[in-house]
């Protein structure tokens, strides 16, 4: 029978437990410096120092045009490395792990930094009624190069693993999701053509890093709109990269281009945690990688459930974590009490965020 505190292997990391701070998104890149680790520090190691095994940072962008804010990090800068490398030795001091998720915003892209157009699979226009130009080849190769370029400045910076962002309709999920890719060419039509960016993008990754070097995965098994990636798609999906190699599986959901669709649904009952669990386990029952199940769970008894259903490794979470970033260190000690997170997800939003434990805010009020 699993333990929810006990040391594990996942994703080729040695854990200390089967906790993980999943990615969300930071506020923290300062434009004018190029810096970012000191807008990170005092959150990552509160987190670490209180008991988290290994913490998934917020996506970094991956070249120009890839970045979802300002304030998002971009791994293209030349501060990137020393910035990364400040964090990774704070957390690993605590005896954290950390993983970086690299990413390629699409049409969800607010900062065009190398100029020119969004991004996607095809020609259209985002929610916001922005042009969006669909990607030709040369354009796909060179994503899949900044990737590889990417793990390869955050390996060189001391992380212990990269994760691709597959999920959340961001560029990746795109291509995977009819709902956005209408292409009739070799990267749209059916799910072999919709997923030749991913698996371009992992193979790419893993020759820039070497077959020893932990590259995870996050990915959504269902998108939320109409249509979506299928049942039966996305496990051919995760089956194709479990056979590349892929060391973890995240498995999510949500396309986010609408209230149906979020990828942060509110959770009211405990019947409602492990929201995407199933699926995972569907994954989990013949993969050799590693299978990380995220979304809703706040309720110690109801996570180690989840984990002895069948062959789910480890449990990623973030906002009870905004909320309470000492949980799992209560939890370890005996404290088992349902986190106080109410799914609001305030915490996405500055003005609104949630404010941690035992502080006041006007916010409370809202």
């Amino acid at each position: 029978m699993k333990k929810m505190f006990e040391p594990s292997s996942v994703g080729g990391l040695s854990l200390r437990n089967r906790f993980i701070r999943s990615a969300t998104f930071e506020y923290v890149y300062d434009n004018e410096n190029n810096t970012f680790a000191d807008k990170l520090l005092p959150m990552y190691e509160k987190l670490a120092s209180n008991g988290v095994a290994a913490i998934i940072t917020g996506m970094v962008g991956v070249d120009e045009n890839s970045r979802a804010a300002s304030v998002m990090v971009k791994a293209y800068g030349s501060s990137f490395v020393p910035e990364l490398a400040k964090v990774v030795a704070a957390v690993h001091v605590l005896g954290t792990k950390l993983i970086v998720q690299i990413n390629h915003c699409g049409q969800k892209a607010g900062q065009i930094d190398g100029g020119g157009s969004l991004l996607g699979p095809c020609d259209t226009k985002n929610a916001q009624g922005s042009p969006v130009k669909g990607m030709n080849p040369e354009q796909i190769r060179s994503v899949a190069a900044s990737f590889a370029e990417t793990a390869v400045r955050c390996k060189e910076a001391g992380a212990d693993a990269v994760q691709i962002h597959a999920a959340h309709g961001y560029l990746l999920s795109e291509f995977l999701n009819p709902y956005f890719n209408k292409r009739a060419d070799e990267y749209g039509r059916g799910i072999e053509g919709r997923a030749r960016i991913v698996f371009e993008v992992y193979d790419a990754v893993r020759e820039a890093v070497g077959k020893d070097y932990p590259v995870w995965i996050k990915i959504n098994s269902r998108d939320l709109t109409e249509p979506s990636i299928t049942p039966e798609e996305f496990r051919w999906v995760c089956a194709e990269l479990d056979k590349r190699g892929i060391d973890a599986i995240e498995v999510s959901g949500g396309a986010a281009v609408s209230p149906e669709s979020a990828s942060t649904p509110f959770i009211k009952k405990e019947e409602d945690e492990g929201f995407f669990g199933r699926e995972a386990l569907e994954v989990a029952e013949t993969a050799s990688a590693s299978v990380i199940s995220v979304c809703g769970y706040r309720t110690p008894a109801v996570i180690e459930q989840w984990l002895n259903k069948g062959k789910i490794d480890a449990i990623s979470m973030c906002r009870p974590l905004i909320s309470e970033p000492d949980l799992i260190g209560c939890w370890e000690r005996g404290d088992m009490r349902k986190a106080r997170c109410v799914s609001c997800s305030k915490c996405f939003t500055p003005e609104l965020k949630c404010i941690p434990f035992g502080e006041k805010s006007e916010n409370d009020k809202l």
